[in-house]
């Protein structure tokens, strides 16, 4: 449970300052631009923020809608400090920028991956139950064991990773021989004539 909690810390983190700490920062403008810049940042830079983070988010793995919980409550807090009530229109908008940037993210992961890849994330072992109680040996359960096979990479998944190691490998030892051709002491050639 603490391990979840510090991989979104970051996160949450980020959301914070983004909408708490970076619309302080409009002190440092005249007071004719304020309304203005407040403006941009709501309507503009913030759904942006919020997609963006969520295709980071989902890009790195991330597969939790807890997210949302992050830009909502950033928005709402910004929303209660810096903003009047009309604006909750674009707390909408940045909380379905980030449902969009965790689908879009999403997608582009699994698109990413390969198949060997893909498999292994949904084979991840479970947590450990307790222990079963022990049945003598010969009598499992033929339910338990009925219809279980497990599932391994395609044989085409294994051709193309050979065929990609190997050209990987072709690759290497051509840029090796350019290197090794390049770095060779030249040798002069001897000029006919007599002398």
């Amino acid at each position: 449970m603490q391990d979840k909690l510090t991989k979104q810390l970051p996160w949450l983190l980020a959301h914070l300052i983004w909408f708490l700490a970076l619309p302080l920062a409009v002190n440092f403008f005249p007071e004719e631009a304020a309304p203005s810049v407040l403006t941009l940042l709501l309507v503009l830079l913030n759904p942006i923020f919020c997609a963006v983070t969520g295709l980071m988010y989902s890009l790195r793995g991330g597969r939790s809608l807890v997210f949302l919980v992050y830009p909502a409550a950033g928005w709402v807090g910004s929303l209660l400090v810096y903003y009047n009530e009309s604006a909750w229109l674009y707390a909408v908008l940045g909380v379905f920028c980030s449902v969009l940037g965790l689908i879009f993210g999403r997608w582009a992961r699994s698109r990413r991956q390969t198949e060997a890849e893909k498999w292994v994330e949904e084979n991840r072992p479970a947590k450990k139950a307790a222990p079963a109680a022990r049945q003598p040996e010969g009598k499992a359960d033929a339910a338990s064991t009925a219809g279980y096979a497990p599932r391994v990479a395609s044989k085409t998944a294994a051709k193309n990773a050979q065929r990609a190691a190997a050209r990987k490998a072709k690759e290497r030892a051509e840029k090796e021989e350019k290197l090794r051709q390049k770095n060779a002491p030249k040798k002069k050639k001897k000029k006919k004539g007599g002398h």
